[in-house]
């Protein structure tokens, strides 16, 4: 677990700095474009690539026969992205549980203090916000007046309410709140804080990992920005815009709180300098498209690709015999079909089926296959499977399921498998046989 966490933040890491590489590549494009680069990054914490591995993995073993992949082509990427932790293991192994239980009560400490912050506040605002007066404007959400200093802003993820203190209502001339009001808007637009509320969540789960706050803050600097590049766009005077946000600054309203979208939010310095700089972002040209395309595409499809590449690595160095030394097959526990599970361990030699018929268990050893046969016999019975093996040599996953699968028929049946190549529906139903057709 240790060893798959460390590689999980590994990974996390090499896609953060190509994720700033990236940004740096755009920025002199528009801001909602490097905020959607963070936020993918972000993402990428949610989803190892192990678990795209396993799905390519799943898919690998699933084709009809193995492709032709060379070992050469899994040493250069496995070398970078999936490095040797040995120091992990100079852990005694008595004290392994202890160490591992004392860090799991740390890491839900800590998740439980941030969960319980990010909650009390925003149950509080939305309890103020329940007895605040709403002020009728033409906007497409409702608008509430608060009398404490709270920066304007939107509250609440399905449902947002615009926030306007009085202090900045009695300050801010018609232009100046427009142009606040524009900005709100355009978090609204956004789904801002939606995405905030799930990059809250990463935060809560990877406390501990200090480049998930450093993501957080450059979201946070690239929404407002983003927000700003709107508001300008919709020809609001830079002028009047810039002015409107130093004073509310100069109000004091400078309050944060959770699941509020603010016109205050990032850095105040650079996004003056932004808005009153006469130059824009640039749309984005064909070169940087592309990369960002490409990057995204084998970000997703990598690690489906490696899994497929290693499966097929495995079937391809399969050499010698297998030899079953005990195979236990009953009835299985339950009779509920969606529940189906496979466990197999070359290395100790072990496998384990959970709730298989005959035809789940010729789809495993005969792949993208095509099964006739009685239906009560393959289908409607299911059975638990565990066997011990080993062979001379190395042994692929498909054909360990071969050769129980033979074994099986020929010791617990008097029916025979006959495997015919290309036949697809023309497999012809023998009453008594069990026909399995592969598609080319």
């Amino acid at each position: 677990m240790a060893e798959a966490l460390a590689l999980h933040l590994w990974q996390s890491t090499l896609v953060l700095m190509l994720a700033w590489g990236l940004t740096r590549l755009c920025r002199r494009n528009s801001a909602s474009l490097r905020f959607y680069i963070w936020f993918c990054a972000a993402l990428k914490l949610l989803v190892p690539f192990a678990w795209l591995q396993q799905l390519g993995d799943y898919i690998g073993r699933a084709l009809p026969a193995p492709l032709a992949i060379g070992p050469a082509l899994l040493e250069t990427g496995g070398a970078i992205f999936v490095p040797s932790f040995t120091g992990v293991s100079v852990i005694a192994d008595d004290m392994r549980p202890n160490l591992y239980m004392a860090l799991v009560i740390i890491w839900a400490c800590g998740a439980a203090v941030l969960l319980i912050r990010w909650l009390a506040q925003y149950l509080a605002m939305r309890s103020m916000l329940r007895s605040a007066p709403q002020l009728p404007m033409d906007l497409p959400i409702p608008v509430r007046v608060v009398a404490t200093e709270l920066t304007p802003g939107v509250f609440g993820v399905f449902r947002p309410v615009l926030i306007l203190p009085k202090s900045v209502l009695s300050e801010l001339s018609a232009s100046q709140l427009q142009a606040i009001v524009a900005h709100e808007m355009c978090h609204v637009r956004r789904r801002d804080n939606l995405l905030a509320a799930m990059h809250k969540c990463i935060e809560v789960l990877f406390w501990f990992y200090p480049p998930v706050w450093w993501i957080g803050a450059n979201l946070l600097r690239e929404r407002e920005a983003a927000c700003d590049e709107s508001v300008l766009e919709e020809g609001h005077e830079q002028s009047v815009y810039a002015e409107s946000i130093l004073t509310v600054c100069r109000l004091g309203v400078t309050a944060r709180v959770a699941g509020v979208a603010a016109s205050i939010g990032g850095c105040l310095h650079q996004r003056l300098t932004s808005i009153m700089s006469e130059q824009r972002a640039l749309p984005i040209d064909q070169p940087r498209f592309w990369l960002l395309a490409s990057v995204a595409m084998a970000m997703l499809y990598g690690p489906v690709m490696a899994g497929i590449a290693s499966t097929a690595l495995r079937e391809a160095s399969a050499t010698g015999s297998i030899i079953f030394e005990t195979i236990t097959l009953q009835s299985a526990k339950t009779d509920s079909g969606w529940r189906r599970g496979a466990q197999f361990d070359p290395d100790a030699g072990h496998l384990a089926l959970d709730n298989v018929s005959l035809r789940q268990l010729i789809a495993l050893a005969y792949p993208a296959s095509r099964v006739n046969g009685e239906p009560d016999l393959i289908d409607s019975i299911h059975y638990d499977i565990q066997a011990r093996w080993h062979a001379e040599g190395h042994a692929s996953e498909r054909g360990v399921y071969r050769e129980l699968l033979s074994r099986i028929l020929r010791t617990n049946s008097n029916l025979q498998l006959y495997v015919k190549d290309g036949c697809g529906d023309a497999c012809d139903y023998v009453r008594g046989q069990l026909v399995a057709g592969r598609i080319r």
